[in-house]
């Protein structure tokens, strides 16, 4: 297949669900650094600031989540992609259109006649920071890692496709299984690792070869579990990364200066990125905040010149920044994430009961005062194409029918029922939205929950080791394309299905999509699964869309042109490279 060819087979099944905002990266996150909304909610507004031409010089310092691991081959959450971002690059990245466009690469991939082989061309000379040849070796090392059992990649279901991933993957075997299935000898790890579907052909030209034509394989490409390795650094593709960050070597638009745990990281532009245009800023420096209260005041004294907005004293805000306030809808959910696995949550009717004893409404325009759009679909409506609301009158707010569903579950009115603990991040929106539904569950249930508040790379860490109960957490799309809210999140063996949601129709259906190059057929089929997740509350119930709300001083520039649902804590943070100072 030609170039052009690839481009029109990319058209042809790209969903752009937000073509004006489009695609926030990442995962499981929950709330406050954003809140959204594809289909409804705010009303993008704009800061005044960033009206100057872009130039070059200059630092900022702007609020940022800790990291929970530096490693891309191996993390799932927003803060984590978003610091991988500012330091590495792949072949392609996603334009503000939601378009693959070379980066690493220099040019579109040549595909095969049958759809099943892409080879990519590396743009000359490419090096890493410290100076060292940057090769298609390194291309095909990120992959091999992202798919190494020893890493165990979270994101790795989203290169099983590639010829002997899976293989690999499983290689460690599971002696715990029905029946044990022991582990892969050294030697035959080895094998399996080699027979992985993608070649260095030579230094500059790299090859993946697929099982299925897959749709969606060219936005795969931009993501950041693809990835090039330093090789001369971290040797092996089941070989721990440095757990000093500043020791490894990168590609992206900035390199690491300086990281403490808690506390920062610094920035500095990397001479050696070979994007579309080095970086701006000479210096971006990562603020830890986790209470976006303290990082608006930090913002109101010029500390800091990016926060994340404080959403639960929104109105406020929209009253005293004008002109520094940028809010726009990102395709993102937020649902109350269930731990399946433990009692009695493994029950249908307590997880709807709970489900049903949520107001909403009331969540979203009084406790969250309007910063976001409730649901109760799992898939954005504008994504999944269909009407908002059309599961409210089976899974929204109805007491007597979240009642009548805990008295079938064996608790009437509550009696016997286990206490269970809400695990929230510290910040103010999520403090009151877990009040609330304590409060909720108490009022129309009759049951106690507990609340339990930990810092952001905890949270993340006890959601990723199955550690919770009740989650308030979500989901941010990656790629603009429903099989992103699916896939690795409710199969039965998905990486990131943490939640254990286990549903027969459900796996049965993926299997059906994943590879089905019926596109009309493939969004039904996705619209099908939606509904069973939402009207099943198989690990989740959605309880609203964010958008985000982002502080913007107007000195800074780059931000607020180059927002997106790409974003993964701050506005454009995808594309730092674009940020730059206007005096």
């Amino acid at each position: 297949m030609t170039r052009t060819a690839w481009r029109i087979l990319f058209s042809m099944f790209a969903i752009f669900a937000i073509m004006a905002v489009a695609v926030a990266c990442g995962d499981d996150d929950d709330d406050d650094g954003g809140d959204t909304t594809p289909g409804g909610g705010s009303t993008a507004t704009q800061p005044s600031g960033g009206g100057g031409e872009p130039k070059e010089g200059g630092s900022l310092k702007v609020q940022y989540l800790d990291v929970q691991s530096w490693d891309p081959h191996f993390s799932s959450f927003a803060q984590d992609i978003g610091h991988h971002g500012f330091v590495w690059r792949g072949l392609y990245k996603l334009d503000k259109e939601n378009n693959p466009v070379p980066e690493m690469a220099a040019s579109e991939p040549e595909v095969s006649a049958d759809g099943l082989t892409y080879t990519v061309k590396l743009k000359d000379g490419l090096k890493w920071s410290d100076g060292e040849p940057l090769t298609a070796a390194d291309f095909v090392a990120g992959v091999h890692r992202t798919c190494d059992p020893d890493n165990a990649g979270q994101y790795f279901y989203l290169l099983s496709n590639i010829v002997g991933c899976d293989d690999f993957y499983t290689a460690n075997g599971d002696p715990e299984g029905d029946p044990p299935v022991a582990a892969k000898s050294a030697e035959e790890k080895e094998q399996l690792r080699e027979a992985i579907g993608v070649k260095a052909v030579d230094e500059t030209t790299i090859e993946y070869t697929l099982i299925e034509q897959q749709p969606t394989w060219p936005m795969i490409l931009t993501m950041w579990m693809t990835y090039p390795v330093p090789r001369h650094i971290v040797k092996t593709s089941g070989e721990a990364w440095p757990s000093d960050p500043t020791k490894l070597a990168f590609n992206g638009p900035f390199k690491l200066q300086s990281y403490t745990t808690k506390s920062g990281a610094v920035f500095v532009r990397n001479d050696n990125y070979a994007g579309q245009h080095p970086a701006y800023l000479d210096q971006v420096e990562f603020v830890y905040i986790e209470d976006n209260a303290q990082s608006n005041n930090a913002f109101r004294s010029g500390e800091i010149s990016v926060a994340l907005a404080d959403t639960s004293n929104l109105t406020v805000l929209q009253s005293e920044f004008k002109d520094e306030l940028l809010s726009y809808p990102q395709p993102a959910t937020i649902a109350l994430q269930m731990q399946m696995e433990r009692q009695p949550l493994d029950n249908e009717k307590v997880r709807l009961a709970l489900s049903r004893a949520i107001d909403r409404d009331t969540l979203a325009n009084n406790v969250l005062q309007g910063a976001v759009l409730p649901t109760t679909s799992w898939i954005p409506a504008d994504v999944a194409k269909i009407e908002e609301g059309t599961f409210d009158d089976e899974v929204g707010f109805d007491p007597d029918a979240a009642k009548k569903l805990l008295d079938e579950a064996g608790y009437p009115n509550g009696q016997g029922f286990p206490k269970l603990t809400i695990l929230i991040r510290d910040t103010p929106s999520n403090t009151a939205t877990a009040n609330f539904l304590q409060a909720e569950f108490k009022e129309h249930l009759g049951i106690d929950v507990d609340i339990e508040v930990v810092d952001a790379p905890t949270r993340s860490r006890r959601f990723t080791t199955e550690d919770f109960e009740l989650f308030p957490g979500g989901w941010i799309q990656d790629y603009p394309d429903p099989e992103n809210w699916i896939i690795g999140l409710f199969d039965k063996d998905g990486t990131l299905n943490h939640y254990n949601c286990f549903d027969s129709d459900i796996d049965t259906l993926i299997g059906k999509a994943r590879y089905n190059t019926n596109n009309e057929e493939r969004l039904e089929q996705y619209r099908e699964i939606n509904e069973l997740i939402s009207t099943r509350a198989c690990g989740a119930a959605p309880m609203y869309h964010q958008a985000n709300h982002i502080l913007v001083s107007p000195k800074v520039g780059g931000i607020e042109e180059f927002h997106s649902s790409q974003d993964r804590v701050l506005a454009a943070d995808w594309a730092p490279e674009e940020w730059y100072l206007n005096d």
